[in-house]
C-alpha cells in the first residue's frame, strides 16, 4: 500500500479557505480593483467577494470561474499559495 501521501502536510479546509481568501484580495489589490468592480466583472455579489476573502465561502466551480475571469487569471491562477 503506497503511503508516501501521509507524509505530506496538508491544510484543513479552513485553512485552505483563508488561504484561498488571502490570495483573492491579492490579486484584486494587484489589478487596483474594489470589492465592487470584482463583483460587477465577475457578475456577483459584493457580500459573496467580501465571504471569499474572509475564507467564509467554500466556493463552486462556477464560481471559481467566475473568479478567475473577474480577476482576468488563468484558473489555476486561483491555487497559487
Amino acid at each position: 500500500m503506497d503511503t508516501s501521501h501521509t507524509d505530506k502536510e496538508f491544510l484543513s479546509s479552513e485553512d485552505f479557505l483563508k488561504q484561498f481568501g488571502k490570495r483573492v484580495r491579492r490579486l484584486r489589490k494587484e489589478r487596483q480593483m474594489s470589492q465592487r468592480d470584482l463583483a460587477l466583472e465577475a457578475l456577483m455579489e459584493k457580500s459573496t467577494i467580501q465571504r471569499i476573502e474572509r475564507g467564509l465561502m467554500n466556493c463552486t466551480i462556477k464560481t471559481l470561474i467566475k473568479l478567475a475571469y473577474g480577476l482576468g487569471v488563468e484558473f489555476k491562477d486561483l491555487f497559487d499559495f
